[in-house]
């Protein structure tokens, strides 16, 4: 197998202490933390946060479906859940499908749930352990108006952990308080940490963000999932009231609009325009200034974030 390896009482005396089978001081050890001994399983390589992208090629036309959630591999069998956006003028052929499969040296099986329909992907891991490649089928029914087969691929996205530093752009507010289009970027600097994820379809993230020259905050506090590429964060001020977001979630039925992990040869980065940039949209989010439309306490951004 090329490049894998298998996850995914003070009164007892002398005496009678010497009388305790080894094996038994042995297994209370390590229930106490003093051992190596677990009965938690060994995660595999293919374990992590994964971004799914299904291209159906039959029937016509081709149309793309795009799947994110995280994978637990053990003992060469595949659990998980993805999330899969709302599809169709009805926004139902979406939701949260859990995830099947297996791991034979460098191939895979999955199975997943999209809209009532079972789809069968069977892929090629790289050497890396990092992306899979392949081809899927489902039977029909459900969301699926006929049976359909297509292509697939999916990416590992890294552990969003550490500092990172960036910038603020576009900002509508400093656009009006400067007098400048497009106003200078403003230059920020934070940390996110990223909870496990453990098969479920996304994970948590907190952090901070910390800003230079910036009228509406100096810190603000982060919390929110990951899910794939997709971010979705809170933002809190000082005294924990939210005065915004970092990408929008979803409604039941109706996609958000998430802020976007990048991931390239130059590293991880977080990037966000519209409503998937930084949002600061509470009434008195930032000092008040009046513009040719009126008063202004709110304010829009692009970000983009590079972690270190």
């Amino acid at each position: 197998m090329t490049g894998r390896f298998d996850f995914l009482d003070s009164g007892t005396s002398v005496g009678t202490l010497a009388r305790i089978p080894l094996v038994f001081l042995l297994l209370t050890l390590a229930a106490c933390g003093g051992g190596p001994i677990s009965s938690s399983p060994a995660s595999g390589p293919l374990s992590g946060n994964w971004q799914l992208s299904l291209l159906q090629e039959s029937p016509p036309p081709l149309t793309t479906l795009s799947a994110s959630g995280f994978f637990w591999e053990s003992n060469n069998a595949l659990t998980g859940s993805v999330q899969i956006p709302a599809e169709g003028t009805d926004g139902q052929c979406g939701g949260v499908s859990s995830v099947t499969g297996t791991v034979s040296g460098q191939n895979v099986t999955l199975f997943l749930n999209e809209g009532g329909t079972e789809l069968s992907l069977t892929g090629i891991i790289s050497s890396d352990n990092k992306s899979i490649s392949g081809d899927y089928l489902g039977p029909g029914g459900g969301c699926l108006a006929a049976p359909t087969t297509g292509t697939w691929n999916a990416f590992l996205i890294p552990q969003l952990n550490g500092a990172f530093t960036g910038t603020l752009s576009n900002s509508q507010y400093m656009a009006v308080l400067t007098g400048l289009s497009p106003p200078a970027p403003i230059a920020v600097s934070g940390t996110l940490t990223q909870g496990p994820g453990m098969g479920a379809s996304n994970a948590t993230l907190t952090g901070s963000i910390t800003a230079v020259g910036y009228p509406c905050f100096r810190t603000v506090s982060l919390t929110g999932t990951i899910s794939g590429q997709n971010v979705y964060l809170d933002v809190f001020a000082y005294n924990g009231e939210q005065i915004g977001t970092l990408g929008v979630p979803g409604l039941p039925g109706i996609n958000g609009t998430p802020a976007t992990v990048v991931v390239g040869s130059n590293g991880v980065s977080l990037t966000g325009t519209g409503e998937g940039g930084l949002s600061l949209g509470v009434s008195g989010a930032c000092p008040a200034i009046t513009g040719t439309s009126g008063t202004l306490t709110t304010d829009l951004t692009e970000v983009a974030f590079t972690f270190q």
